[in-house]
């Protein structure tokens, strides 16, 4: 593709993008259906296929686009704060990241209201989702990006080491670029389309079939079957959806396997901290007490040195007292 045709097939795509994940969860897969079928219409075939691929967002994802697009304050303040930490752990400044603790929890508490307040009613699993998505983004730059995009398709997590894993977590365009929301509110909603011949994009079964736990809460909507005559483009879609579902199902496997190993060294390094603590306590106690030990040292040697002067000046009165005897 051209450059000038990449920009504006890019620009379609984010316009697209902006008005699909504006809508609920329940109404994006018939939403993107309509778009699909607009955008083919319009001869658009090769955006078609990427909003076709685009994820639907998870319950959790859902709540903190919604806060995005609202341009809640506690957006600002979850980026700005994200940064002071990020900027204080690169330099290694402990006593930084302690006083900054304090306006974490304040922060995430804030953003998780804000999620209950614009997405409305959260399940406390959800909640728990949106709060861990914010404590990705206070880590990790690029996490913040995505949780600040407006598109993000599900929760993140930290486990507290290296990088935030944000494969397959966001609407991109086809050369990587995380698509933004557009400025000046929410996409607006596109309308439902009666006529049903559309073709169904083929990863609507299996996205159903894989949707991440936390979208339990949500009604699913009812699986069509694909129609028309375009079937070489279905097989091909539903080739290309088997295979992101075994690469995740391989990321989840292989992410179970991380947080372990991570969870196992953070359990042996608080024990090894314990420790430090303990044989620093014990030297300190130490030190102590050989402080005491030296003081009273000296107290004794001052005293017998005081003691030496006594002896040696009644010795010389005696010897003196005793060559006087003599020589009388």
């Amino acid at each position: 593709m051209e450059g000038a045709d990449q920009e504006s097939s890019d620009a379609v795509l984010e316009h697209v993008v902006d008005a699909l994940y504006a809508v609920a969860p329940t109404d994006f897969v018939a939403a993107r259906t309509a778009r699909v079928k607009g955008l083919r219409a319009d001869g658009l075939r090769e955006t078609a296929k990427q909003v076709a691929a685009l994820r639907r967002p998870s319950v959790a994802a859902a709540a903190v686009n919604a806060t995005v697009r609202a341009d809640d304050p506690v957006v600002a303040r979850l980026e700005d704060l994200g940064a002071r930490m990020r900027h204080a752990q690169s330099a290694l400044d402990a006593s930084a990241l302690s006083a900054l603790r304090g306006e974490r929890e304040e922060v995430l508490a804030a953003w998780v209201a804000a999620a209950r307040e614009h997405a409305g009613g959260l399940t406390a699993a959800v909640e728990a989702e949106v709060r861990d998505t914010a404590v990705a983004a206070l880590a990790d730059a690029a996490a913040s990006e995505v949780v600040t995009s407006g598109s993000l398709t599900r929760a993140l997590s930290y486990s507290g080491f290296g990088e935030v894993d944000v494969a397959d977590a966001v609407a991109r365009t086809s050369t990587g670029v995380v698509l933004t929301r557009l400025e000046g509110g929410r996409g607006e909603q596109p309308a439902q389309d009666e006529d049903e011949d559309a073709e169904e994009p083929a990863q609507d079964e299996d996205e159903d079939a894989e949707e991440p736990a936390q979208d339990e809460d949500t009604p699913r909507p009812a699986t069509r079957s694909a129609r028309g005559g375009a079937v070489g483009d279905l097989e091909m879609a539903l080739d290309a959806a088997e295979k992101v579902v075994a690469a995740a199902r391989a990321a989840r496997k292989q992410a179970a396997t991380d947080q372990a190993a991570a969870q196992e060294a953070a359990t042996g390094a608080v024990s090894r901290v314990e420790q430090a603590e303990q044989l620093l306590r014990e030297a300190r106690e130490e030190s102590e007490r050989a402080v005491e030990v030296a003081e009273a040292a000296a107290r004794t040697l001052e005293a017998a040195e005081a003691e030496l002067r006594r002896s040696r000046q009644e010795r010389d009165t005696a010897r003196a007292a005793l060559e006087e005897a003599e020589d009388r």
